[in-house]
């Protein structure tokens, strides 16, 4: 199991965090590899899509050893030990469950825990959650995340959500180390054809929008 600080860092390093939600996974594993190409180190499936387990545990065997894959979607501790065992590296969940945190804690997995307010901060915080997903950030300013970092200034924050790619700038420059992009819909018209190449230009697109936006802070 890869340690949790480099899964972390490989997540931050690009800012993107693509995840798939989608029952078309023809081309999934290759578009997989075209969001490595692009510079990303983490991608996320989530528990909605079919039989997505042993699809998991297929990637998890093909895919590059530091391309490292996650779970979302993750409501309970029993789907925490089936995606580790499956080749799960880190697990995401919409909300803070104790139970799901724990789990991940026991298999040395890092946990991704949905929060929206300064108190569901403080009990992630409290459970030991590693990064934490403000969640749907459509929800609130980009302002939040600089407003929430004055009395945590340690967590690792993530903006996540449909409308987060057309305000990814003002996410990044607030504190946000990470954004989710929905990644079969990136270029769905790519996705559904399988065009490894333009999937891979469009995500490029989206890590270069991150260092940008970091450089201009």
């Amino acid at each position: 199991m890869t340690n949790k600080k480099e899964v972390v860092r490989r997540m931050c390093q690009s800012g993107v965090l693509p995840v798939f939600r989608t029952s078309d996974m023809q081309y999934l594993l290759s578009a997989t590899q075209a969001f490595y190409e692009a510079g990303i180190g983490c991608v996320e499936y989530t528990m909605t899509m079919p039989d997505i387990i042993p699809f998991l545990r297929q990637a998890s065997a093909s895919l590059p050893m530091d391309l490292y894959l996650g779970l979302g979607t993750v409501l309970d501790g029993r789907s925490v030990t089936a995606a580790v065992e499956a080749g799960a590296q880190f697990i995401a969940s919409p909300g803070c469950n104790a139970e799901m945190v724990e789990a991940c804690k026991r298999h040395g997995v890092v946990s991704v825990v949905g929060v929206m307010t300064p108190t569901e901060i403080m009990e992630a915080v409290r459970l030991g959650a590693d990064v934490l997903k403000v969640f749907p950030a459509g929800a609130v300013t980009a302002e939040f995340f600089g407003d929430v970092l004055g009395p945590f200034p340690e967590v690792c924050l993530m903006a996540a959500g449909k409308t987060v790619l057309q305000n990814l700038a003002a996410y990044i420059q607030a504190g946000a180390e990470i954004v989710t992009v929905l990644a079969n819909a990136l270029d769905a018209e790519a996705y559904a054809t399988g065009d490894s190449a333009a999937i891979t230009r469009a995500a490029r697109k989206c890590v270069e929008a991150v260092r940008a936006a970091r450089q201009a802070m």
